[in-house]
């Protein structure tokens, strides 16, 4: 009868802790995983790509990024300061930028 009764007051005590375990008590960590990191969002450069620059006496124009562009206009939100033979000069949000072709976009 003791055995019986140890047993029941056994069962009884680990239905109570396991209910408990399923009432939304804190989980254990898992010790190999590491602590919660805010995260910083990677701010991320427009790209410019120059595909061609054509200068002659009258005129300069340039294709950036597949968009025909004179000095004045506009790319992607960028202003195009100047056209040079080799290169183009951009402005975006105060920032100048240099793009040569075949290469991409770097700050000055």
């Amino acid at each position: 009868m003791r055995d019986a009764s140890s047993n029941l007051l056994l069962a009884a005590m680990l239905l109570c802790s396991l209910s408990c375990l399923a009432n939304g008590q804190e989980q254990l960590r898992d010790p190999t995983r590491p602590y919660a990191v805010k995260q910083r969002l990677a701010v991320v450069a427009p790209s410019f790509k120059v595909n061609a620059i054509i200068v002659s006496a009258d005129r300069r124009v340039a294709i950036v990024n597949g968009q025909r562009v004179v000095a004045g206009g506009s790319v992607n939100g960028a202003t195009v300061i100047s056209i040079e033979a080799d290169r183009v000069i951009l402005e975006k949000d105060g920032k100048r930028m240099t793009s040569t072709l075949n290469d991409r976009a770097s700050r000055q």
